[in-house]
């Protein structure tokens, strides 16, 4: 009867299970997005926090200054925008209001930090 060494095979499950979960943990990490084809990435925090950072080559249309429908009627109809803000949310009252003026193209892409998740670009400080 062959005996079965008991450390080397927790050793060896171990090792399986964590091979498996940083393959799994890895899969899950968000891609990043395409900007290629992206007519303008909004930032709508306020200027100050605009100023301190943002998103390399994001414009900055303040959500909370109230002229933001007005400068989001400019843009473009036709065009691909990528929208973030101070909450998820605020970005997608953004987004929600870009849409009412027939904007369709519109990714809420949440807060400052979760844009710097998703999007292939620098920070500037």
């Amino acid at each position: 009867m062959e005996t079965i060494n008991k450390p080397k095979t927790r050793l060896s499950l171990a090792i399986v299970l964590s091979m498996l979960l940083v393959a799994t943990l890895s899969s899950c990490a968000p891609a990043k997005l395409d900007v290629s084809n992206v007519s303008a990435i909004i930032d709508t925090r306020t200027p100050e926090e605009f100023a301190k950072s943002h998103i390399v080559g994001a414009i900055n249309i303040s959500y909370a200054a109230g002229s933001y429908l007005a400068y989001a009627s400019s843009l473009a109809h036709n065009g691909v925008y990528y929208v973030y803000g101070e909450t998820a949310d605020e970005a997608g009252n953004a987004k929600a209001d870009m849409v009412s003026l027939g904007i369709n193209q519109v990714t809420n892409l949440g807060n400052f930090s979760d844009a710097q998740n998703v999007l292939p670009l620098g920070v500037t400080k």
